[in-house]
């Protein structure tokens, strides 16, 4: 993501491109690419944001615009004109032009040619009489319900607070393989229901990424072995978070040398990389301890050490509690890890599928080992201050595809909604 913004920095800076009389982009205008343009030069004429102009247009390669090209110019806040689909009918079909083929029409209202012919059920070379109608999706970036080949809807989030959780929900004609990224991680999309017609995936924020538009990318290989993409933008937002410097005493210190903590590190993030073909839980999570505790540091709170690099923000929910409190299970899962770490002390990590991890720190005991079932309210260990812990405490961790997230968020929302994923079963 840093070398694609840099790459598109530098190519707005490029020598003075011609740019042709236009209105301004904030009415909802198109403008005609002309020898010279780049991208960055004419995001920059415009006033409107340079995602949002790659996403409306579904352009995949930024450095390849060309002379001709039509451009759909979106307003100032990101969002896509009315002017953008003028041309489209109410079926849905364009009027083809003397001599164009699927992709020059493609390209004529900015559209991805193997998408278009996806739609049409034709080549992107194939010839078009004048006046043919051609089925194109209605709008460069789809609402909740679009026209893109076999995916009939997409529900994607519009914005997510920084440590947060997005969800995506896609529809299809008939079963795909979903492909995603956001933020230069995949998309792991989980089938709801028996059909495979619908999938979920989960968008997570990470708590230290900077407030912007991001692109959330989906995408399939059609029947014809071509792969469609499209980009939706989705606005990260600032989040709530404290400041908290931490003091630790020096005979724990005297542990932490850095190939100790880097170690450590590596350890448990071998263990929550792995993504398994289930999803274990179908309802909101349980709190891992007695409502009786509080919780004394949330989740995202920005932090220093007085010792070792271990990290800069706060990537769980603390809930003080006397040592031997029971620590229970929020939901369904595999153990997966309960050993005892430098940093993390007496630790247990769980699995609950398709990259879903809880991990459960500073314990003064564990009562389950790796391989064990657990479900929900089983004992998984007491509450202690073992490894880097200035008081009796639990550190309770989310991680999605290994980002850290607020896992209170879980509490108040089950991991989906609709009927319950294809495969649910324990393994």
């Amino acid at each position: 993501m840093v070398a694609l913004a840099l790459f598109l920095a530098l190519i707005g800076t490029l020598a003075a491109p011609r740019m042709a009389d236009a209105q301004d982009g904030s009415d909802g205008s198109t403008y005609t690419v002309a020898p010279g343009d780049t991208l960055g030069a004419i995001a920059t004429r415009y006033s409107v944001p340079l995602d949002a102009l790659i996403a409306a247009n579904g352009i995949q390669d930024p450095s390849l615009i060309r002379a001709g090209q039509e451009l759909i110019i979106p307003n100032a806040d990101g969002s896509l004109p009315i002017a953008a689909v003028a041309a489209v009918t109410e079926t849905g079909a364009v009027r083809a032009l003397a001599g164009e083929t699927i992709a020059t029409l493609a390209a004529r209202f900015g559209q991805e040619p193997a998408l278009v012919g996806e739609l049409n059920g034709a080549p992107v070379s194939r010839r078009l009489f004048p006046g043919q109608p051609v089925r194109i999706p209605g709008q460069a970036v789809p609402p909740p319900s679009v026209n893109f080949g076999a995916i009939t809807a997409v529900d994607a989030p519009a914005a997510i607070v920084q440590g947060r959780t997005g969800r995506i929900y896609v529809d299809t004609s008939r079963p795909l393989l979903l492909r995603g990224d956001w933020n230069g991680q995949p998309l792991i999309f989980t089938a709801i229901g028996d059909d495979g017609l619908r999938q979920f995936a989960f968008v997570p924020v990470d708590s230290l990424l900077e407030p912007g538009q991001y692109p959330l990318n989906l995408g399939y290989i059609t029947t014809r072995g071509d792969f469609v993409q499209r980009a939706w933008p989705v606005q990260v937002e600032s989040g709530p978070y404290d400041y908290q410097e931490i003091v630790v005493s020096e005979d724990k210190a005297a542990v932490l040398t850095p190939d100790v903590v880097v170690a450590e590190r590596e350890r448990v993030v071998e263990t929550w990389s792995q993504i398994t073909p289930s999803v274990f839980w179908e309802e909101p999570f349980e709190r891992p301890i007695d409502t009786d505790y509080p919780t004394t540091s949330p989740f995202g709170t920005r932090r220093t050490y007085s010792v070792a690099d271990i990290g800069n923000f706060h990537a769980g929910q603390d809930f003080g509690a006397p040592e031997g409190t029971l620590i229970t299970a929020p939901a369904p899962g595999m153990v997966v890890l309960a050993e005892p770490l430098a940093v993390r002390g007496n630790a247990v990590i769980i699995d609950h599928g398709r990259g879903v991890f809880t991990g459960y720190w500073h314990m003064s005991e564990r009562k389950v080992e790796p391989g064990m079932w657990v479900n929900t309210g089983d004992v998984l260990g007491l509450v202690g201050n073992t490894g880097l812990s200035t008081g009796a405490h639990l550190h309770w961790e989310l991680r999605i595809n290994g980002v850290a997230v607020d896992p209170m968020q879980f509490i108040d929302e089950p991991p989906f909604v609709g009927p319950e994923p294809a495969a649910t079963a324990a393994p």
